[in-house]
């Protein structure tokens, strides 16, 4: 396996976040050599234009990358985490699609800010992605509806500046956050050194539901789930999801 350097880091995230990011824009703003050396080990392709791509090889090296910044906790450490942690953050995202390393972008952000187990604070945007929307079927946001929106530049500083140094949970940390905020926040010259938990794998261990999927446990422990696949929404959920978990856990 190749040894990854900082350059190569950079080009990862270009491919991730620019869908299919042109070889002439590419080549101009990184060496070609370390270009073609994440071609030839498949961490980067081309697509039938000629354009580059990050594959899930990079994807996942990424998460990896972005881990080192903010760790990536055991379910024991995250619920001490949460039970020392005087506020945190339980976010959820939507995007233009699954994948960040093919490109997808933020749509709608919407966060918690909680104290004691009680909401004190609310962050919502949607998003300009500046591409087209290929799941507006489950989310039901479309191009239309943000086009008026700003772009996720602006709106992650003050995503930034709302979350600060507090602990994140979402309902599946490694898709919202480090497949799609942090990258974002990377991106824009911000180290993302939040603590992360994950109700996921905290439902796990604590809960007993058929699956854990979102909509599944709140339907199996009687949770209100207003609209599913709405940031907002899902947010409110997966507090209390969170909520119901850390009595568990104690």
């Amino acid at each position: 396996m190749m040894k990854i350097e900082r350059v190569h880091i950079r080009i990862f995230i270009t491919c991730s976040i620019v869908s299919f990011a042109k070889q002439e824009e590419l080549v101009a703003s990184y060496p070609k050599e370390a270009i073609d050396e994440l071609e030839k080990h498949g961490y980067i392709a081309r697509s039938l234009y000629g354009h580059y791509y990050n594959t899930k090889l990079a994807a996942q090296y990424l998460r990896i990358f972005m881990a080192s910044y903010s760790p990536r906790l055991k379910v024991a450490d995250m619920v001490h985490m949460l039970e020392q942690a005087t506020e945190y953050v339980v976010v959820d995202i939507e995007t233009t699609g699954g994948s960040a390393a093919r490109g997808d972008k933020i749509v709608e952000i919407a966060a918690l800010k909680v104290r004691n187990g009680e909401t004190i604070d609310l962050f919502h945007r949607f998003v300009n992605p500046e591409k087209p929307i290929k799941n507006s079927h489950i989310h039901g946001i479309t191009n239309e509806r943000v086009k008026i929106e700003q772009t996720i530049t602006p709106v992650i500083h003050s995503f930034k500046n709302f979350l600060g140094d507090l602990p994140i949970v979402s309902h599946h940390i490694g898709f919202d956050w480090y497949s799609f905020l942090a990258l974002e926040l990377f991106r824009n010259g911000i180290r993302p050194t939040n603590q992360a938990a994950c109700t996921v794998l905290l439902a796990r261990k604590y809960l007993n539901s058929p699956k854990n999927n979102l909509n599944v446990i709140a339907d199996t422990y009687n949770i209100p789930l207003l609209k599913h696949h709405t940031a907002d929404a899902d947010a409110i959920c997966a507090n209390e999801i969170l909520q119901l978990i850390m009595k568990k856990a104690n």
